[in-house]
Formats: structure tokens, sequence, C-alpha cells
């Protein structure tokens, strides 16, 4: 399915099957495959825009009205919570690939008893990159364990080679702390995750660095200094307000 259903934020959608009259699920299932046959339907779930239901399909999310008639797609903001709900229909999207994500495959600085846990796709060339992990101590004193994954940029050339050296040193951490302290490193190469690592950015949506995320799924944005980012992830522990 192309990556935008349709390019206008609202679409008419007529003549459903008759079987799916009395099923909201069956109607906006049929409604999506009126207008993508092939598209993998991931979630149907009500929004909390009234007479609308979220759904995930093929990794891109729309609200679809109950009766199957309306379509939008972008952006769909609580102004009382300021927040964006297309963001909600996204993180069980988003949390499923980062889970899919191994240990194996991640760099980790983290404290002994972490409160709190981010993924961030991060390049060795991207001076917001450069400037977070110079506080990765501050980050782990206030109990966030950061788990990078390295997604280089194609706008940074030399990116990719530090990377991969990057990954195939004996001491990955050491040689993350010198590559993003600026250091030269001698070139290695070995088999890496990086090609898996820059696929499951572009499913989720990433295409900046450093791109992080809660264990919940919720973008969080780009750099964001320790407090403002502890205080980020000390919200999402606290209930989301009614719709």
């Amino acid at each position: 399915m192309n990556k935008h259903f349709v390019s206008f934020a609202l679409l008419a959608i007529i003549a459903l099957p008759a079987f799916a009259a009395d099923d909201p699920t069956a109607i906006v299932t049929a409604a999506l495959h009126k207008l993508a046959p092939n598209a993998k339907i991931e979630s149907v779930a009500p929004a909390p825009l009234s007479g609308f239901y979220a759904v995930v399909a093929d990794g891109h999310p729309v609200y679809v009205s109950a009766d199957g008639k309306y379509l939008i797609e972008g952006h769909v903001y609580d102004i009382d919570a300021r927040r964006n709900l297309m963001d909600d229909a996204m993180a069980g999207v988003r949390k499923r690939a980062l889970e899919a994500i191994p240990e194996s495959k991640r760099i980790t600085f983290a404290p002994p008893h972490p409160q709190y846990r981010v993924t961030v796709f991060t390049d060795p060339d991207c001076p917001y990159c450069r400037e977070f992990h110079k506080q990765i101590a501050d980050y782990n004193k206030l109990g966030i364990a950061v788990d990078y994954v390295l997604f280089p940029l194609s706008i940074h050339p030399g990116a990719d080679k530090v990377a991969q050296t990057v990954w195939c040193s004996k001491d990955r951490n050491a040689a993350f702390n010198e590559a993003l302290a600026g250091k030269t490193l001698t070139p290695k190469t070995c088999p890496n995750p990086i090609a898996e690592i820059t696929a499951t950015a572009g499913a989720i949506g990433v295409n900046g660095t450093p791109g992080i995320f809660a264990d919940d799924g919720t973008e969080l944005g780009g750099y964001l200094p320790p407090q403002q980012l502890a205080q980020r992830l000390q919200q999402l522990t606290q209930p989301k307000s009614a719709p």
C-alpha cells in the first residue's frame, strides 16, 4: 500500500458491502480494503474522537468513521491534553517494532536499577546525538537506561563506516564513547544490524537523530536535556486525561 491512503485529509468512502452493516469493525475494514485491497490491517480500535475508529494499516495510522464513510489522515490534536491522537494510534506499532530489536543489537548505558528505559536511534556524526551522549551520566543518574541503536544518516557520508567500526569493536561502549566524542577510530567491518535498524526506523517513521522512544512506543522526539527527558517519562506514568 502507498505511504498515504489518500492525498486529502478527508475522504468519502461509498458502496460498502452489505454484510458489514451491523459491525463497525467490519465496516471500517471493508472501507480500507476498498481503498487498498492488499493493505494489512494491524489494529482497529475505538478512537477518542467520537464516532471514529483508530486504525493502523501497513504501519500507517488513520481514523475511519464507524459508518465507513469518512477517513481522516494526518494529525488530530486533543487541545486540552496537548497531544496528537494519531501518535497514540501508532504507539502500539512502535512498541512491537522496538521489542523486536533484541538486546544483542543495542548498545546500552544504564544505571544499576533503572526507573525508565528509552531506545535512541543515533548517528555518530549527528551533533545533537553527541550532545545527548555527552550527558549520558546525568541521564543515568536520573534513573534512565539508554539503549542506543545505530542509525547512520545518509546526510553524513562517513557515519555508516563509523557506526560499523563501533559495532565491530571488542568494547562497543568504549568505541561508542570515542566516536561520539569525535575521535577517529581505526576502521573495522563485520556483520552488523545497521541495515535492519534502518528498516525498523523507516517502518516507524524515524527520519532524524536522535530519535527517542519510551518503552510503550511513545515518540519523545529529538534531543531532550536530562531533566526534560525525565519529566516526559514521568508524565507517561500518569493517567491520561479523559477524551
